[in-house]
């Protein structure tokens, strides 16, 4: 009990002048660093469940000039546990991805769910198994697929080529 009387104050003192320094570095830091403006935005993608109702506005087609998207990559190529496609919208548009397939020169085919991909989004489509998440898709093969010199093509939900790329 005597122990806990002498040191119980210096402890505390201890506290109070890290809590205080902490605070003032923290002070001092922001002063010289401060935070971007940063705009909140969207979520990249966004599953779509159980039936879509009609929009209110004038419906419109979706123009693919105006919808650039891009296969941007194989990474990991030959290694199950790490291998994916990332799947780029640059465009200033979402793009509703159902229905759109990436086939591979050899057969495979992936087709997507229901999901929009929003401007300047992005989307993985991992080979292995898992689960997919709002920016993880899984294609849920045993085996890895992607070697060099393969080439993937994006079709759209009417079967028109979108975009090309070759695993280098």
């Amino acid at each position: 009990m005597k122990f806990l009387k002498k040191t119980l104050p210096f402890i505390l003192l201890n506290v109070f002048v890290t809590a205080a320094t902490l605070l003032a570095v923290l002070y001092f830091w922001q002063q010289k660093n401060p935070m971007p403006n940063v705009e909140l935005t969207q979520p990249i993608i966004t599953p779509i469940q159980g039936v879509q109702f009609p929009s209110l506005s004038k419906p419109t087609m979706q123009i693919l000039e105006d919808r650039l998207l891009r296969i941007e990559g194989v990474f990991g190529a030959g290694d199950i546990q790490v291998e994916y496609i990332l799947l780029r919208n640059p465009s200033e548009s979402a793009v509703d991805l159902a229905g759109w397939r990436i086939v591979s020169d050899g057969g495979r085919n992936y087709r997507f769910p229901n999901l929009t991909l929003y401007p300047n989004g992005a989307v993985s489509i991992y080979t292995g198994l898992g689960t997919d998440t709002v920016t993880e898709l899984h294609w849920n093969s045993d085996v890895a697929l992607w070697a060099s010199g393969d080439l993937l093509t994006l079709f759209d939900s009417q079967g028109n080529e979108h975009t090309q790329f070759t695993v280098p």
